[in-house]
């Protein structure tokens, strides 16, 4: 019986676990081995600690509840203030070249537009000019529509020049 230790078996099982035929086996082979003995009274003890500690009731320090509370919504909350930040420096060069655009464009219109003068477009058709419009341009005021011969004349007579009679 010497050489068949029982500290293997108090390794693998707890003490409080074992049967009564176990505990027999046990005792018969730690009066004999000091080395089971002493880990005999190892088991022993811890048990006794285990239960104890298992009997005694903890009550929580005052507003343990609130704290943990607490925590629980900062850790929630942090992941949300996490992404905002990822997605603030991921956008921040985008918004600051969007902004120096703005200021570029407008810099430039207010510039070009006081630095240029302005120029009236004129409402007659110069005389060299081959296409048909000045007939429509420089129509007078009273007549508004255009008749059925005016049209085809701007488009079927392309010798006629600006004033009107055909330039022979």
């Amino acid at each position: 019986m010497r050489e068949n230790h029982i500290i293997n078996l108090l390794e693998e099982r707890p003490l409080g676990s074992l049967s009564a035929s176990e505990l027999d086996i046990v005792k018969a082979h730690t009066a004999g081995c000091s080395n089971c003995m002493r880990a005999y009274e190892a088991a022993q003890a811890s048990l006794l600690l285990l239960r104890e500690r298992a009997s005694a009731v903890v009550e929580p320090p005052p507003f343990f509840q609130t704290k943990v509370m607490a925590a629980i919504r900062e850790q929630n909350l942090a992941p949300k203030r996490l992404e905002f930040l990822k997605m603030w420096q991921t956008a921040r060069p985008l918004v600051a070249s969007m902004g120096a655009l703005i200021v570029m464009l407008l810099a430039l219109t207010f510039l070009t537009d006081s630095s240029q003068p302005q120029t009236e477009p004129s409402n007659l058709a110069s005389s060299n000019d081959d296409s048909p419009e000045w007939v429509v341009v420089d129509r007078d005021e009273a007549d508004d529509e255009v008749t059925d011969s005016q049209a085809l004349t701007i488009m079927y007579e392309p010798e006629l020049d600006a004033g009107g009679t055909y330039g022979k």
